[in-house]
């Protein structure tokens, strides 16, 4: 009977320790951004008299014909240009003092461009805005440069 009782517990264990959590299987089906829970919705009030893009200081994302910038939260943090499709994981990544005005991000299409730029920046803006709204991100568009 105790021998029973042993093999019985260890494939509880067994079981418990090979499940995923309910909160990653979640996400992972859903495909949702973590953002919604940990970062506060946007607050217009915080952000609204901001008129200068040096003055913003939630994620700022610049839509290149490459790919998409961000804006580094100091001079010594480089990020690569990265595909529209990568943005949400990289905010993910960002520390939540990086979102004084909540769930909000800065984007901007560059200004200078190359002959036959147009179409693949509007695509790359296009895609970025899909994908932000989607995880729950506000956008607010800024003018070009």
């Amino acid at each position: 009977m105790a021998r029973i009782a042993a093999y019985l517990l260890g494939a509880a264990i067994a079981l418990v320790s090979c499940s995923q959590p309910t909160t990653l299987r979640i996400v992972a089906d859903t495909g949702t951004s973590t953002l919604k829970n940990r970062i506060p919705p946007a607050n217009p009030a915080k952000y609204r008299s901001v008129a200068d893009a040096r003055d913003w200081q939630n994620p700022y994302l610049m839509v290149q014909a490459k790919g998409i910038d961000a804006r580094p939260i100091s001079a010594e943090t480089e990020t690569p240009t990265m595909s529209p499709a990568d943005v949400v994981a990289y905010l993910e990544k960002l520390p939540s003092i990086a979102w004084p005005y909540g769930l909000v991000v800065a984007v901007q299409e560059n200004g200078l461009r190359a002959p036959g730029d147009d179409a693949r920046i509007k695509r790359n803006r296009e895609e970025l805005v899909r994908i932000l709204e989607k995880a729950g991100v506000k956008v607010e568009l800024w003018p070009s440069a």
